[in-house]
């Protein structure tokens, strides 16, 4: 009997490291993640809501980004701003808007269109405002994540998710 209880606890060990070992090439493989609190709960501060592995592609002209799945579309509406890390390194952080919100935001914005269902990334919300301060506003936080912009635009060109 004790050498039936020591053989499952070592196969036990062996089957918990090994899942463990590929849960963290899982996260190794994707260095971009967007982390998020749900709008329902603070418990689950900083949850990943989406990484590079389930970007399909951004578009670099419209601001246009696409998904693999398209669960994670629905899954973004559970969340009012997302985080954008490289590893360990916060780059940015985003508003989620659509069409039908009666505010402004002069930041980064994920915009979810409601006709098609598509999100954008743009430098405001909404993005034909046309107020000189709002405007101003937009340009001065572009230039403040200039660097983290391009870091982000480098990591999804390395990973072949960039298009023009």
């Amino acid at each position: 009997m004790k050498k039936f209880v020591t053989l499952s606890s070592v196969a036990l060990a062996i089957t918990v490291t090994c899942i463990s070992c590929a849960g963290s090439k899982e996260i190794a493989t994707s260095q971009l993640a967007f982390k998020g609190t749900p709008t329902f709960s603070s418990i689950y501060k900083d949850t990943i809501v989406f990484t590079s592995d389930d970007i399909k592609s951004f578009n670099g002209t419209t601001g246009e980004l696409s998904f693999s799945d398209t669960k994670t579309n629905t899954k973004i509406k559970n969340y009012f701003v997302l985080q954008c890390y490289i590893g360990k390194d916060s780059l940015f952080s985003v508003n989620l808007t659509s069409d039908i919100m009666s505010y402004i935001v002069n930041d980064l914005v994920l915009n979810r269109n409601i006709k098609d269902g598509r999100l954008y990334l743009q430098d405001g919300y909404p993005s034909w405002i046309n107020n000189s301060e709002a405007i101003s506003l937009r340009t001065q936080n572009k230039e403040k994540r200039v660097i983290s912009w391009n870091k982000f635009i480098k990591e999804l060109k390395k990973e072949g998710k960039y298009e023009e």
